[in-house]
């Protein structure tokens, strides 16, 4: 057997298991965050679990109905920033 070529391949092993290790840290970590902070402000401003999940419902489907209305032959209207600036302050308030 080569024996640089194998050293060179667990070199290799070992630091893309460094990266993806780190990289499941950060998510872990960010997911942590923002369910306390959800959690937070659930506790504080007596926001239900059940309000929490239909805003993000709305959200989402805010975002898929404008990406089906952009994906169409249609062109956009001429007041498209007018209209993509309502309808996000509509969705976030």
């Amino acid at each position: 057997m080569n024996i640089p070529l194998i050293i060179g391949a667990l070199a290799v092993s070992f630091f893309l298991m460094m990266g993806l290790l780190s990289i499941l840290k950060t998510t872990f970590k960010t997911a942590l965050i923002i369910s306390l902070i959800v959690f937070g402000l659930q506790i504080g401003l007596k926001i239900s679990p059940q309000q929490v999940l239909t805003q993000m419902t709305q959200f989402v489907s805010g975002i898929g109905d404008w990406f089906m209305k952009w994906g169409t032959n249609n062109k956009p209207p001429s007041n498209f920033r007018e209209g993509a600036v309502l309808w996000f302050l509509g969705v976030i308030l």
